[in-house]
């Protein structure tokens, strides 16, 4: 096991962490048998008293981590956050931007649906839902088309709307 050389020491007293000096600890170590059964672990230029248990916890992790490096390394693994920089986000070339299989297909047989029930629709009210939803044209210009107000063309569509929406949900 490797020497730590710490900046600060950190030991449990009274329920909560004190620091001490890397001089203090190192004396107590050598003058009382019971410190040096105490464990500690180190992070980044400091050590903390832990207890067994969070000990035990923190090698198993770190011998986890290894394992798991070294097996990215045998099998040729990339982290997608190695491509990051400041300019470019490694992740965004692995979003395929592709949409879901499953809206996809939801989508599609609400679609096959409402064809079969615009289908359905007498000829009249089927011209004028195409040609407003699908083809676009604006009430304004179906009033024009079909010698009516523009108030009369929507009362029409909203009509054909919730008749359509009966007849989807049936």
């Amino acid at each position: 096991m490797k020497k730590l050389n710490p900046k600060k020491v950190f030991i449990i007293a009274d329920g909560s962490y004190r620091e001490i000096t890397p001089a203090e600890h190192e004396f107590r170590k050598e003058a009382d048998a019971g410190y040096r059964e105490k464990k500690f672990i180190g992070l980044h230029s400091m050590i903390m008293e832990v207890s067994e248990k969070e000990y035990i916890e923190f090698y198993r992790n770190k011998r986890r981590q290894k394992y798991l490096d070294e097996q990215r390394r045998d099998n040729g693994d990339v982290s997608y956050d190695a491509l990051n920089s400041d300019e470019f986000n490694g992740e965004e070339i692995l979003i395929a931007g592709l949409p879901d299989v499953c809206d996809t297909l939801v989508h599609q047989q609400l679609l096959d649906k409402l064809r079969k029930t615009v289908d359905a629709l007498p000829e009249d009210e089927k011209a004028l839902i195409v040609a407003h939803f699908y083809d676009e044209v604006p009430q304004t210009e179906l009033a024009e088309r079909y010698g009516v107000s523009q108030q009369a063309i929507s009362k029409k569509i909203a009509k054909i709307r919730a008749k359509l929406k009966k007849l989807l949900e049936n």
